[in-house]
């Protein structure tokens, strides 16, 4: 169909026949299934192919990947949140070229950086008083400085998701006592296998002196990391939850998801990689606020949700989605945790398959709506 718009994913190839691209290979199959049906033309690019205008499109009839050449995407989002050593700066330099013309629509990754995503946060007064206490760390001895202050906080990374690097650190009399979740099947297993096992055993260390705190900061390979004061999460026999927001188009705002992650007993984060699973968040919010007030906090919870996308549309510019991490505590009070440029949708598949479809199409309007002007408005529209 002529001015059919070119959806085009960049992700990082994990050389396997049947996943090309680790767990989102039935997604990327399920948006190019979509895209068909709603006149947007969907191809996969891996570091290299944007320089060479190649792509590779899925066949639906043969259950394969097959390379096309001559192809030039319209839009392009960034899939994957980090790139291995012989691809990065390959990759960086295709991004870059991307954003330069006007045609990457993902937030960059230093948007995600949770120091970067803080400070911007709190310079916005509807949402400063959505953010707990957090500051910035970079030895361990800077860390043990600051919770000679606080008495129950969470350490993490700068970047990085999925529940990695993450430590609870509570005072226990004169000392700290540290405790995180291990992931027992490497985390690559999830690149490679069809078979999801997010087990993981918690572990806790005190932390008596500062000698202790030192070889503590070095153990975790941090270099640098926020410190932020522990939200009292409400909890379902014995399990926290939190939830997750999916924001769709920066350009025309609109919640796509509400999901809750239930983690397991006394676990040190829900996400679903570290054995969380999903479940409806009006249910949850419900169990917080009660039936009454359901509906009204949810309209609250989507006004702060709402007014993160405008704040990173203002500092980043267009982007086609983001997922925001929030958190309700039983006095009602909402958090704000971080937010996800390159949100995966696993936990809307467990909760409702509809949803996840709905969440592949409200990308693909988002692309027909964003290509329309230079399409002279004649691509279909919805």
């Amino acid at each position: 169909m002529e001015g059919k718009p070119v959806l085009g994913l960049y992700i990082e190839g994990v050389q396997r026949g049947d996943r090309p691209f680790g767990e989102q290979t039935r997604m990327f199959e399920e948006m190019s299934t979509y895209g068909d049906e709603m006149g947007v033309r969907v191809i996969v690019l891996t570091p290299g192919d944007y320089g060479t205008n190649q792509g590779l499109r899925y066949n639906p009839e043969r259950r394969t990947w097959v390379r096309e050449r001559a192809v030039v995407p319209d839009i392009v989002l960034r899939r994957s949140s980090s790139f291995s050593k012989a691809t990065a700066a390959l990759a960086t330099r295709e991004l870059n070229q991307l954003k330069a013309i006007g045609k990457l629509h993902t937030l960059p990754r230093i948007a995600s950086n949770k120091w970067t995503f803080y400070k911007l946060l709190a310079r916005v007064p509807q949402l400063r008083g959505h953010l707990p206490r957090t500051s910035l760390c970079s030895s361990g001895r800077e860390l043990f400085n600051t919770l000679q202050s606080r008495s129950d906080v969470y350490i993490k990374p700068l970047g990085g998701s999925r529940g990695v690097s993450i430590y609870r650190l509570r005072r226990d009399g004169a000392a700290l006592l540290a405790s995180w979740e291990r992931r027992i099947v490497p985390r690559k297993h999830d690149q490679t296998s069809n078979v999801f096992q997010p087990d993981t055993r918690i572990e806790e260390r005190a932390i008596p002196t500062l000698a202790d705190c030192l070889a503590f900061w070095k153990e975790t390979k941090l270099r640098r990391a926020i410190v932020q004061d522990t939200v009292c999460l409400p909890k379902r026999d014995g399990s926290p939850y939190d939830f997750r927001w999916l924001m769709g188009g920066s350009d025309k705002p609109q919640v796509v998801a509400r999901i809750a992650r239930l983690g397991r007993p006394q676990s040190i984060t829900t996400n679903i990689h570290t054995g969380g699973r999903a479940v409806e968040a009006e249910e949850m919010i419900e169990d917080i606020v009660g039936k009454s007030q359901r509906d009204q906090t949810v309209r609250r919870l989507d006004q702060v949700a709402m007014r993160v996308v405008q704040t990173l549309a203002k500092a980043y510019g267009p982007f086609a989605e983001v997922g925001i991490d929030l958190a309700l505590t039983e006095n009602g009070d909402i958090y704000i945790f971080e937010m996800n440029p390159t949100p995966g949708r696993r936990m809307l598949r467990n909760v409702d398959s509809s949803l996840h479809r709905l969440s592949l199409e409200a990308i693909l309007e988002y692309v027909i709506r964003a290509t329309a002007p230079s399409r002279g408005r004649s691509g279909k529209e919805r």
